[in-house]
This record gives C-alpha cells, sequence and structure tokens, in this order.
C-alpha cells in the first residue's frame, strides 16, 4: 500500500483513491475519465506495476467503493450498509453489547 501511495502521489485525491490495492479513479465525464486513467495507468506502467485485467473495470456509472457508492451525482452511503445496521437487533444485556 505504501508503494501504491508513493507512486500516485500526485494524483491522489485530485482523481484517484487508493486502498490497499484497489486503486479508483473518477471524473464527472468520460473525456475526462479517459485523460484520468490514461495518466493513471501511464504512472503505474512506467514504474513497472501492472493490474489484473480480470479483476479492472472501467467507464462504470456506478461503482460501490469501502462501503460508499461512487456515481456521477456524488459519493454517499451505501443504503445497504445503512439497512443492515438499522436492522440490527437491540441488545437486552450487557452482554450482548
Amino acid at each position: 500500500m505504501r508503494l501504491i501511495n508513493q507512486v500516485l502521489k500526485l494524483v491522489i485525491g485530485k482523481f484517484v483513491v487508493v486502498h490497499f490495492d484497489d486503486i479508483l479513479a473518477f471524473s464527472r465525464s468520460e473525456e475526462g475519465h479517459a485523460h484520468y486513467l490514461h495518466e493513471a495507468l501511464s504512472i503505474l506502467v512506467h514504474e513497472k506495476l501492472y493490474g489484473n485485467i480480470q479483476n479492472s473495470y472501467f467507464f462504470l456509472p456506478k461503482v460501490f467503493f469501502l462501503h460508499y457508492v461512487v456515481s456521477a451525482q456524488g459519493i454517499y452511503v451505501d443504503e445497504r450498509k445503512i439497512k443492515r445496521i438499522c436492522e440490527w437487533p437491540t441488545p437486552t444485556s450487557v452482554q450482548e453489547v
């Protein structure tokens, strides 16, 4: 994780988010996204770091990342996670807490 953060430090927070070995590139347009992907992937190739194409997805309108949903509308909490928390049973004793 330290290696990826060091290699992508110039683009993290601008259009890339990294968590362990997951890299998320985001933008508001397809043209911008293509440019950002090219820039991020060029950095990785320059550093001789490669990904697994079978685990890669490009130009998705919405992705689930770290319990959040990332889309053109913004970043918001995954509703499925909120539903699970709301369905937790109420503890009736200290041991259940």
